[in-house]
């Protein structure tokens, strides 16, 4: 359900200056940076991220960290077995899911979440310090409805996934059903 924007027009050509992505990315880009000057490549924001979202609900599926965090599970997966080498987390079975692991932080990972927060907090506000204090709320609000949206967009998608694999799973039963009534006779 896209909606057009002042410069959607087919004839126009698409310009990087209007686009909402490759600006959010630029922005993104910008607190990266800052993060990584400070952080003097300890961890990345990324890592980060990860890091404040376990602190803030010990034991997460990495599932549950894909959605706290919104990096994409292929990366994710590979980030925590990194993090995991680093003693930055530890992964042990869950006690709900068999197949699933519990995310906790670790001795190493503590100590850097605490160590680092200054510079997340400074990564903010290189983004925020950029905008006049009266547009600084609005932006922030802005961003954290965004933030609402794509959550509710995904766990929609993956809500819509569940009942698709049901409902292709009723329909091969039925065709198995169908084609051993068949067979009998």
């Amino acid at each position: 359900m896209a909606r057009s924007t002042p410069d959607s027009e087919e004839s126009e050509q698409y310009k990087l200056a209007t686009s909402a992505s490759h600006l959010l990315h630029r922005a993104e880009q910008l607190a990266s940076d800052r993060f990584a000057q400070l952080a003097r490549d300890t961890i990345s924001l990324r890592q980060f991220a990860v890091l404040v979202a376990i602190s803030e609900k010990p034991g997460l599926s990495q599932s549950d960290l894909v959605r706290a965090t919104g990096i994409d599970r292929s990366t994710l997966a590979d980030m925590v077995v990194r993090m995991e080498q680093r003693d930055l987390i530890v992964r042990t079975p869950s006690s709900s899911d068999g197949r699933a692991h519990s995310v906790l932080l670790g001795q190493t990972g503590g100590a850097i979440l605490s160590a680092m927060t200054k510079h997340a907090r400074a990564a903010d506000a290189a983004i925020l310090d950029l905008l006049p204090r009266t547009k600084r709320r609005t932006f922030l609000n802005t961003l954290t409805k965004l933030a609402k949206l794509a959550e509710e967009a995904a766990a929609k998608a993956e809500r819509d996934q569940k009942k698709q694999a049901k409902r292709e799973a009723r329909e091969q039963a039925a065709a198995e059903t169908k084609k051993k009534r068949k067979q009998r006779g």
